[in-house]
């Protein structure tokens, strides 16, 4: 009777079994595919995070190149303006000793005419008062004193034309000496030409790699963070500047605090507005906080008022950059430059060249990118630069 009544109990727990067993089963394989299929999703996320470390190591270190090389090349630049300068100071003194030489040798040929008729004279004369002293028994000192006469003035002018010809000796020594010196200057022009043209080259190759670069990192969605953290920088540079120069910044004797200029100042350097302030950046998060003037390279960036130069150097995007503070907290930017004709620490006035344009800081085109900011707080400047 036992065994009779556990048969049916045995039958249900088989049955249950037979159900309940295949449900078990499907669940425990779908876990494991979700947790297969998770794991390779980490794995490729990895392998992405991965390689956009990598490119970004890769692309940091290619912008320290660039930048090591864009500085060379700006003292390259500013050497090779310095040369040009002697050479054409150079030539001008050899001008100048050119025309004194010119001088001398007419002086020298005047003197020596004069000289010829003396002594044909001197010696007509010398030779009638002989004759006449032979034919005529003149007085023997009258001849005497005009020979001695004739005979001091002949000596005066041997001496004159003996000086002259020492000046002409020397002006020509300093003229073989100035032309060996313009020679090695125009030498060392070419060499600077020559490695000019190099550094152009290399800074060429190195922005093409930074593009390829950069746009592997924006297809990974990183570019906004790229952008941010230039931004986050300039912002410390500023903080930093303005932490260390002094309270009080000294200022041009008669100089109109900045803020009354508004509206009437000249822009840095002529061109039409690439960028704009306030327009919208790529990737639709941030703003242009200054404008970007296009103009051709070599072009003359002027300082837009009187101010001081509180940073001079390379900086991340912005390549060789230009801070000027013009007291009360204003200051102006100037970046993307070719060279910097000024060094931190000195005083500039209102329209004196600072800079020249150029495509620094792995730019494509040249163009200068130019801020005006008060404080942290960035301005436009088509409000304080006229036209």
């Amino acid at each position: 009777m036992m065994l009779g009544k556990a048969i049916p109990t045995l039958l249900a727990c088989l049955l249950i079994s037979v159900f309940i067993a295949p449900v078990c089963y499907a669940e425990t394989d779908e876990q494991a595919a979700q947790t297969s299929e998770l794991e390779n999703i980490r794995v490729r996320i990895k392998d992405v995070e991965t390689r956009i470390k990598g490119a970004k190591d890769e692309s940091d270190k290619l912008r320290k190149e660039l930048r090591d090389n864009e500085i060379s090349t700006a003292q390259a630049l500013t050497r090779l303006h310095d040369i040009k300068l002697s050479i054409s100071k150079k030539k001008t003194e050899l001008e100048d000793l050119q025309f004194e030489q010119y001088e001398h040798e007419q002086s020298l040929n005047q003197e020596k005419q004069q000289l010829v008729q003396q002594i044909r004279a001197a010696y007509q004369v010398g030779r009638n008062d002989y004759v006449k002293l032979l034919l005529n028994q003149e007085d023997p000192s009258r001849v005497g004193r005009a020979l001695a006469y004739y005979d001091y003035h002949n000596r005066v002018r041997t001496e004159r034309i003996v000086q002259v010809k020492q000046t002409l000796s020397d002006i020509s020594k300093i003229k073989t000496e100035i032309e060996s010196e313009t020679q090695r200057l125009e030498t060392f022009k070419s060499e600077h030409e020559a490695k000019l043209s190099e550094f152009h080259r290399y800074r060429a190759s190195r922005r093409d790699i930074i593009a390829r670069l950069q746009s592997y990192i924006e297809e990974q969605d990183v570019e906004l963070h790229t952008l941010q953290e230039n931004e986050r920088k300039l912002g410390e540079l500023l903080s930093d500047l303005k932490e260390e120069k002094a309270v009080t910044v000294e200022m041009f004797e008669d100089m109109p605090p900045f803020d009354t200029l508004r509206g009437g100042l000249k822009w840095p350097v002529a061109g039409k507005l690439i960028q704009r302030f306030g327009s919208t950046k790529k990737g639709g998060n941030l703003k242009w906080q200054g404008v970007l003037i296009d103009a051709e390279s070599g072009t003359s960036v002027n300082a837009i008022s009187t101010g001081k130069v509180v940073f001079a150097d390379w900086f991340r995007n912005l390549g060789l950059l230009i801070i000027l503070d013009h007291g009360d907290g204003y200051m102006s930017l100037y970046g993307h430059n070719q060279n910097l004709l000024k060094n931190t620490g000195d005083w500039v006035l209102a329209g004196e060249k600072i800079a020249t344009v150029g495509d620094s800081g792995g730019q494509s085109d040249t163009a200068l990118y130019f801020e005006i900011r008060k404080g942290a707080e960035p301005l436009n400047p088509s409000k304080w630069c006229r036209g």
